[in-house]
C-alpha cells in the first residue's frame, strides 16, 4: 500500500471511529456497590437535579445534585464520584448528615425511619478535571487517549466513567441537568433541552433525561446549534464556527441514517440527535449524541461511514445496552449494520471486500497467544482488539444472517430490540432470539465463534479430476487446521459455461468430498465470496501498515542517504504505528541474516537497491523528491510512505519512508 502526503495538508490517519466506550473508562471511579444493587428499592425512579458550574481556567467543576429517592430496607447509601472529588456538605431532607468518601465511594448511613421511604438527599462537591489532551496525537489506535475527563479553556470532555456526577449502578434514574459556564459555552448532554440562555454574564444550558442510561457525558464548547425536526425527532450540529458551514450536511444525512435505522429497526428512542464538536480527535457515540473532532468532522469520507455508525450506535449500544459480563457485542453489530452495510448496498463487489478487509486485519494484527474469545472483548483499546471485537464481531452477524436467511436476521434485529430497549443484554440473547424464531439451537454457533477464539484455517488436498460419460467428477479432501470448527464450506467450481457452488459440511480435521459438472472445471475455490471467518494465508494479503503493525520484530533502519532528522523522524513513525518493540539501527549495522528474519522499514533510500527489490516500479526516488504513478513529489513539501513485499523473505514486508524537513508530518493507513 502507497501513500504520498502533503506537509501542508491535514493528514488524519484514516482510522474506524470507536463509538460506546465510555463505561469502560473509570479512571479512578469504582463500579461496584456494596449491597446497593440488591437492597435499595427501585419502586420510583430516582430523579436527580444537577447543577454544575464549570470554571475552566481552574480545570475544575462545582456541583450540586438534589437527590429524590425511595432508600428501600437499606442501613446506608452508596454513591460514586471522581477520587479526586472534594466533598463539601451533605444534606438529607435538609438536615446536614455525616458522611464517608474513600477512593470514590460516597457512603451516607440512614436512621431506621429514613429506611423504605422516599428522601430527599443534597451532595455538594467539587473536582478538578485535567487529564492530558493530545494536541496532534500520532497514533490513533486508542481512541480515547487515555482522557476520561478534561475541562479547560478549549473545550470540556467528561466521561461517564468519570465519576463527574454522583452515580449509583443499581439507579435507573431520571435527570435535570442545569450547566452554568462561561458566557458563550453551551454544554450538551443526553436528553432534549429548551436551549440555553444567559444569566449574568454567563451561559446556562438545561437538559432533561427521561430515558434510563448507563452513564450520561459531559461536552462544552463555543457552539454555533442548529436544529431540524426530522418525524418528531431533533436532529442537531453543536459545531465551532470555524465548522458550522459543514453542518446543513450533517443534518441532511443525520436523518437519512435516523430513517433507514427506524425501518430496519424501530423507532429512534430518544428524543433528539446531535453531532457535537470535541476539541480533540475522538469518536464517540451516546446516547442521542455523537462526539467527533474536528479534524474528524472535515473528513469528506465520514459523513458517509463513520456518522451512520454513530447513529446505529442509537440502537445498538445506547437504545439496546451492552451486558459487558458476557462480553461487548455492540461494535460488532454495529459495524455490521453501517460500515459493511453502506458497502453491501453499494455492489455485491464492495461488500466482498469489504469482508476480505476485515479478514486482513484480523490476520495481520492477531497473533494466536493474543487473540481472546469475543465474550471478552470489552471496548477497543488497539488493533487486536479492534481486529476482534469489530471485524470478528462483525463477521459473526455475517455468518449468523446466512445461515437463518436476510428475513429471519433482519426480523430477528428487529425483535430484539423491541424486547430490549434500555435493557442489558449479552451474546446469549442473541442465541436465545434466533433459537426461538428458527426453532434451532445455535449452540454450536455461538459458543465456536463467541466462547472461544481462532478463526477456521481451511486447505484442500488430493484433489482428483475424472472424466465420465456425464461430464466430469472433482473429488478431494477438505481439510481444517486446529481449531476446528463445524462450518458449511462454499466450494465454487468454475466452467466455461459458468459457476457452480456447494455447501459442504466441515466439522473434523479431514472431509472427503465430490462434486460432479458438465463442462471442464477450470479452477476449485473455497469460500470464494470470503463468507466465514477464517485465517487467510500470507498470499492472500498484500502488504499493508497492519502487517507491521501486526508484527512482533520490525527494525527501523537508518539508511546512509538519510536527513539529519532521521532518528527524531524514525522515532515518530514508530509511536504513530504503535511499534513497542521496534529496534533502531544504521544501514551498515544491518545484517543479512538480521535482515531476512525481521519486517524492515527504511528511513530514506538504502545504499542496497536490493531491498527495495519488492517495490512497484510505479514508485522511483529522487534527490529532490519521489515519482509515483508517473507524479512528481517534491521535498520538503511532500513526503512517501510505501510498504511492499519484502524481497528477502516470504511473509514479511518492508517499508520505506522518504521525507525532507522536520515539519513534514506522517499519516499512517
Amino acid at each position: 500500500m502507497i501513500l504520498p502526503f502533503h506537509k501542508n495538508q491535514d493528514c488524519t490517519p484514516f482510522f474506524s471511529l470507536s463509538a460506546f466506550p465510555m463505561a469502560l473508562l473509570l479512571s479512578g471511579f469504582l463500579l461496584a456497590c456494596s449491597g446497593a444493587e440488591s437492597s435499595q428499592s427501585q419502586l420510583v425512579r430516582p430523579h436527580h437535579d444537577l447543577r454544575i458550574t464549570l470554571i475552566p481556567e481552574e480545570n475544575r467543576l462545582v456541583g450540586a445534585d438534589t437527590i429524590r429517592i425511595f432508600t428501600g430496607e437499606v442501613p446506608e447509601l452508596t454513591f460514586y464520584l471522581a477520587d479526586q472529588a472534594v466533598i463539601r456538605k451533605v444534606s438529607l431532607n435538609g438536615r446536614s448528615r455525616a458522611y464517608t468518601f474513600r477512593k470514590g465511594a460516597l457512603s451516607i448511613p440512614l436512621n431506621s425511619d429514613e429506611q423504605g421511604r422516599e428522601i430527599l438527599l443534597e451532595i455538594r462537591y467539587e473536582a478538578v478535571f485535567n487529564d492530558p489532551v493530545p494536541v496532534k496525537p500520532v497514533n490513533m489506535d486508542n481512541p480515547g487517549f487515555g482522557v476520561s475527563g478534561t475541562i479547560s479553556d478549549r473545550g470540556v470532555l467528561l466521561l461517564g466513567g468519570s465519576g463527574w456526577y454522583p452515580y449509583t449502578p443499581a439507579e435507573s434514574p431520571t435527570y435535570r441537568i442545569e450547566v452554568d459556564a462561561p458566557q458563550g459555552i453551551t454544554a450538551v448532554t443526553a436528553g432534549k433541552s429548551p436551549g440555553s440562555e444567559n444569566r449574568n454574564g454567563r451561559t446556562v444550558s438545561t437538559w432533561q433525561v427521561d430515558d434510563p442510561v448507563d452513564f450520561l457525558a459531559l461536552s462544552a464548547g463555543r457552539y454555533e446549534v442548529m436544529e431540524k425536526s426530522v418525524a418528531g425527532v431533533t436532529v442537531a450540529t453543536y459545531f465551532f464556527p470555524e465548522t458550522a458551514s459543514l453542518a446543513p450536511d450533517y443534518l441532511e444525512a443525520s436523518a437519512r441514517y435516523i430513517a433507514l435505522y427506524a425501518d430496519l429497526f424501530g423507532p429512534y428512542p430518544f428524543d433528539k440527535f446531535a453531532v457535537v464538536e470535541n476539541f480533540f480527535p475522538t469518536g464517540y457515540g451516546f446516547p442521542s449524541y455523537t462526539l467527533l473532532g474536528s479534524r474528524v468532522i472535515r473528513l469528506p469520507f465520514i459523513i458517509h461511514t463513520s456518522l451512520g455508525h454513530e447513529i446505529a450506535h442509537c440502537w445498538w449500544g445506547n437504545g439496546v445496552q451492552v451486558d459487558y459480563d458476557g462480553g461487548n457485542w455492540s461494535e460488532g453489530l454495529t459495524t455490521y449494520v453501517s460500515d459493511y452495510l453502506y458497502k453491501e448496498r453499494e455492489s455485491l463487489a464492495a461488500a466482498r471486500e469489504y469482508r476480505i478487509q476485515m479478514l486482513r486485519n484480523y490476520a495481520s494484527l492477531v497473533n494466536p497467544e493474543e487473540d481472546i474469545p469475543l465474550t471478552r472483548f470489552k471496548g477497543r483499546i488497539d488493533p487486536v482488539t479492534k481486529a476482534v471485537g469489530y471485524d470478528k464481531a462483525a463477521m459473526v452477524f455475517h455468518m449468523l444472517r446466512r445461515l437463518v436467511g436476510d428475513d429471519l436476521f433482519w426480523e430477528g434485529m428487529g425483535r430484539i430490540y423491541r424486547e430490549n430497549l434500555f435493557q442489558p443484554i449479552s451474546w446469549k440473547d442473541f442465541q436465545r432470539t434466533f433459537k426461538a424464531m428458527a426453532e434451532t439451537s445455535f449452540e454450536e454457533f455461538f459458543d465456536q465463534w463467541v466462547g472461544e477464539t481462532g478463526a477456521a484455517r481451511l486447505s484442500l488436498a488430493d484433489v482428483t479430476l475424472t472424466k465420465n460419460d456425464g461430464g466430469y467428477r472433482i473429488a478431494g479432501i477438505l481439510q481444517q487446521d486446529k481449531p476446528v470448527f463445524d462450518l458449511n464450506v462454499p466450494v465454487t467450481v468454475e466452467t466455461a459455461a459458468g459457476n457452480k457452488t456447494e455447501l459442504l459440511r466441515s466439522n473434523r480435521a479431514s472431509t472427503e468430498f465430490e462434486i460432479s459438472v458438465d463442462d471442464l472445471p477450470r479452477s476449485l475455490t473455497l469460500d470464494p465470496n470470503a463468507d466465514l471467518f477464517r485465517r487467510l494465508y500470507p498470499s492472500e494479503i498484500p502488504p499493508s501498515v497492519n502487517s507491521l503493525k501486526g508484527s512482533d520484530s520490525v527494525l527501523v533502519v537508518l539508511t546512509k542517504n538519510r536527513t539529519s532528522e532521521s532518528a527524531e523522524t524514525a522515532d515518530l513513525l514508530i509511536r504513530s504505528l504503535g511499534l513497542d518493540r521496534a529496534r533502531i539501527i544504521r544501514e551498515d549495522a544491518l545484517t543479512e541474516p538480521a535482515a531476512e528474519k525481521n519486517d524492515l522499514i527504511f528511513i530514506g533510500v538504502p545504499e542496497n537497491d536490493r531491498f527495495l527489490t519488492g517495490m512497484p516500479e510505479t514508485v522511483s526516488a529522487r534527490k529532490d523528491g519521489f515519482s509515483l504513478n508517473d507524479r512528481v513529489y517534491e521535498y520538503p513539501s511532500s513526503g512517501f510512505f510505501g510498504v511492499f513485499q519484502h524481497p528477502r523473505s516470504n511473509g514479511k514486508v518492508a517499508a520505506l519512508f522518504l521525507a525532507q524537513g522536520p515539519s513534514a508530518e506522517i499519516a499512517a493507513r
